[in-house]
């Protein structure tokens, strides 16, 4: 039965249409399972849950700050004052509450606190505002009146280090001296800049431009000293002021130094909180670009790190979250993860800091509970990770979880309304703004530019992340990508519009084509299947295609020019990067001066059961080819088509650059189509035993079945010249030899049947000589109309083909780590072994099924 108070919002609320996603502030904003359910232009309604029964009521007051900010002068309560009201419901006492708020201000920011009597404060909730018998404060910020949306504004501080040298290093022990470098340029001071302005753009563009963090950035561009300064100290470097950042040792972990805090108004000066500045930040990083000199390289070097990050929890001391990181890496990456975590923590103490109204933490875990050996669990009871790929990828995917009703109560930050004619929800044209209508290319007074598909939606079909996967910020140079555009129903070309595209930034069609591969590092076999992917950039050019059987996912890349490194990853469960460990991921080197490339697993599976072979092309191309099987030791398995495989691939080309074929990290999924027609002949298989090879051969018309041969008495005997299965509906009886000690073999028999011609291959520990136990290979089996390689109880392997009249020859063979079944000398079905090491000492047939087995001549090699 439904509740009451959710009939009533469903019967007085907004209908379905109102309650989907509002892209703009043209509609209300309806969340109504989180405690700011709806927000509108002039009013909000909120529910709460009292641990008595008591009165409806709360306090709300204007304000952007939290009630403990420290401010300069005598502290003010916030809560006394004519901006304070007091706002009851229904009368009477209850427990679980629902209270609308009108009166409101469009585009501003309210805070509130619930009257709670029953509740005592803890001193965390003390500090955010709570005092008995209110809780403590929590915010909202109302819409925007039209024409308008409403964005939080998070000022961050970002101070810049760029001439930081370990002075020591460029003293030699000898006595030689290397001069220090030229001060860090200005196009290098633009180049870093701009990475800060990426970091922001991924943000905006993934909380739905609800949230612009604007990374204020200070340079101290003087020259300083990474570490002590030496005895002998040279002149050139005598005096230089110790790095702020420099904790005592060369390296901090995770970030490098040390934690300190910025005054914007004396940025050389190592302040102590609280610090009062005209901005109010929110946060702060600190970044040094510590170099030192290398002898072997005759270089100076810069120091790449980690990333640390401190929360929000004190800023009632006058503390902002901060992030500190040094300069060799990603600066892009290192700004957008470790400030990443600075969110986090403003959505723990904005939100209610439940599983379901979070900012996702971006270190990426299944949930899970385990136990150990010890008896204690291991738990990671809130889900960190969900159908997304790495490092960008889940950021953009998490954030995106948010609604826009969740952003707009956070608690920091300046409420402020930006220009949306058309109400879209992408800001017109407004250059402070990390990204807008005018950058994006869609128009300010259309809400549909293409005139289909919503400029907001249009807008994030990209995830908007950096146009390079992480690598060194010297390093990066932009390369062809496919970004939304808004004048066009088809943003990438291929012919389907943007709305209907499974993949609307990918050109090629999402799915893995039925067909085998064989593994040799030749991609002719591959000339008329799709293409997956493709880039060209700095020269180089790499092609990604993918097909699969029942046995196996094969790969193809094919990379020319100046590439240098690639590297795969492939989701076989379409669960995600963390979500199962059944991930595969490999690196692939290029070969020096001709030869061909390396593959090296880097997964911690270790990728099993992977395998491919790699060459050079006639036209200098390099071709990898790669398999991973379908069951046995593999990680994957399926059956039948419509299985989803991701896949990304990035890599670097031409001294280091780094290229993508889709967006850094994100997965493109494809599905399996399903087969038709017969499956193309196998290769490459064994061909038949001959009797010249065979260690045993029995023909049937010219000798007697002997003593060595084990069969179940009036269902197998000799009749006519040949071994025949005489009570065909007596179930499975078998007819074989034992004591063989073998890895390989191949048992070939010429025969007669009407259908479920069985050889099977038994080890020591089966308990039982049937077709469900151990290996076993058939011919026409379900009423004659399937062939099958079977392994320990499961189809490894099988096609629609069955037994055909007359005389017919049938061969299983195990070699290799591989199984075969051939029929009339041809390949038929393969398999791989996934017990190769175990050996069999049974060899033989299975008759029964209605199928008359008649076995004229058996050839046998075991060893």
């Amino acid at each position: 039965m439904r509740p009451l108070w959710l009939a009533c919002l469903l019967l007085h609320g907004p209908g379905l249409a109102e309650r989907a996603a509002a892209h703009g502030d043209t509609r209300p904003l309806v969340d109504p399972a989180r405690p700011v359910t709806r927000l509108e232009r002039t009013s909000a309604t909120l529910q709460w849950h009292t641990r008595v029964p008591s009165p409806t009521r709360l306090q709300v007051r204007l304000g952007d700050m939290p009630m403990h900010t420290p401010r300069p002068g005598r502290p003010r309560n916030p809560w006394v004052g004519a901006d304070v009201r007091v706002v009851n419901g229904p009368a009477g006492l209850r427990s679980h509450h629902v209270l609308r708020v009108g009166g409101l201000r469009p585009a501003t920011r309210y805070t509130y606190r619930i009257y709670d009597p029953g509740a005592e404060p803890t001193p965390t909730e003390a500090r955010w505002g709570a005092a008995k018998p209110w809780r403590r404060e929590f915010s909202f910020s109302t819409l925007a009146p039209a024409g308008r949306m409403t964005v939080i504004r998070i000022p961050v501080k970002v101070l810049l280090m760029p001439n930081v040298l370990n002075v020591a290093s460029a003293h030699g022990a000898s006595g030689a001296l290397t001069p220090p470098p030229p001060l860090m340029s200005d196009a290098d001071l633009r180049r870093i800049k701009a990475e800060y302005a990426d970091s922001a753009r991924f943000f905006f563009g993934n909380n739905g431009f609800r949230v612009w963090y604007d990374f204020r950035i200070y340079v101290d561009a003087r020259r300083q000293r990474w570490g002590e300064e030496p005895a002998n100290v040279d002149r050139a470097y005598a005096g230089w002021p110790v790095c702020r950042s420099w904790a005592g040792s060369d390296y901090e972990g995770p970030g490098g130094g040390r934690f300190t805090i910025v005054d914007t108004r004396d940025i050389e000066r190592v302040a102590e909180p609280p610090v009062h500045e005209p901005e109010l930040y929110v946060g702060q990083i600190e970044q040094a670009f510590v170099r030192r000199w290398v002898p072997q390289r005759r270089e100076w070097e810069f120091y790449g790190s980690g990333g640390g990050a401190l929360g929000i929890d004190d800023w009632d001391r006058g503390v902002p979250s901060r992030s500190q990181y040094l300069g060799g890496g990603d600066t892009a990456w290192l700004a957008t993860h470790e400030f990443h975590h600075q969110i986090e923590s403003l959505g723990t103490f904005s939100l209610a800091n439940r599983e379901d109204d979070r900012v996702v933490f971006n270190h990426y875990f299944p949930r899970r509970r385990v136990k150990r050996a010890d008896g204690r669990w291991e738990e990671w009871t809130w889900s960190t990770s969900f159908r997304h790929g790495e490092h960008y990828d889940g950021m953009a995917y998490t954030d995106r979880m948010l609604t826009p009703l969740q952003w707009l109560r956070l608690h920091f930050g300046q409420t402020i309304s930006v220009r949306d004619a058309d109400g879209d929800g992408v800001p017109d044209n407004d250059p402070r703004l990390p990204l807008d209508e005018r950058r994006i290319g869609s128009s300010p007074r259309s809400a549909r530019t293409d005139g289909a598909m919503h400029d907001y939606d249009k807008a994030t079909l990209s995830h908007w992340a950096p146009y390079a996967p992480l690598t060194s910020s010297w390093l990066k140079a932009p390369h062809p990508r496919i970004r939304p555009n808004p004048r066009s129903r088809d943003s990438d070309g291929d012919g389907l519009a943007d709305g209907d595209d499974p993949v609307p930034l990918n050109p090629y069609p999402p799915f893995v084509w039925p067909g085998r591969a064989v593994i040799d590092g030749d991609a002719t076999e591959w000339r008329d299947v799709p293409l997956a992917g493709r880039i060209e950039a700095h020269g180089a050019r790499v092609t990604f295609q993918q097909r699969y059987d029942a046995e196996a996912y094969y790969g193809c890349l094919v990379a020319r020019g100046p590439w240098e490194r690639l590297h795969v990853a492939l989701d076989g469960e379409g669960q995600g990067f963390f979500s199962t460990d059944a991930v595969y991921t490999f690196t692939v080197t290029a070969g020096a001066a001709g030869a061909a490339p390396e593959l090296r697993p880097t997964s911690g599976n270790r990728c099993p059961g992977l395998t491919w072979r790699a060459s050079v092309a006639p036209d200098g191309s390099a071709v990898v080819e790669f398999r991973i099987p379908n069951r046995g030791e593999s990680l994957w398995f399926w059956t039948g088509a419509g299985r989803e495989i991701g896949w990304y691939i990035n890599g670097t080309v031409d001294g280091g650059k780094p290229i993508d074929l889709y967006e850094p990290f994100r997965f493109v999924y494809c599905r399996m189509l399903e087969p038709a027609g017969k499956p193309d002949p196998l290769t490459g298989g064994p061909g038949p035993l001959s009797a010249a090879d065979a260690q045993r051969d029995f023909d049937f018309a010219t000798q007697p079945m002997g003593p060595e041969w084990r069969f179940v008495q009036g269902n197998w005997a000799q009749q006519d010249g040949a071994v025949r299965f005489v009570q065909g509906h007596d179930g499975e009886n078998y007819l074989l030899l034992d004591g063989f000690g073998a890895r390989e073999f191949d048992i070939w028999v010429e025969f007669e049947a009407g259908s479920d011609m069985h050889i099977g291959a038994w080890t020591a520990d089966a308990q039982r000589t049937d077709n469900m136990t151990d290996y076993v290979a058939f011919v026409g089996g379900f009423g004659n109309a399937r062939s099958v390689i079977r392994t320990f109880g499961d189809e490894a392997a099988g096609v629609e083909a069955g037994v055909e009249p007359g005389r017919r020859t049938m061969q299983f063979t195990r070699r290799g780590r591989e199984l075969w079944l051939l029929y009339d000398g041809k390949p038929l079905v393969r398999a791989d072994d996934p017990a190769p090491d175990r050996a069999v000492n049974r060899l033989g047939f299975l008759g029964g099924w209605g199928g008359r087995q008649v076995i004229h001549r058996v050839r046998i090699r075991a060893q």
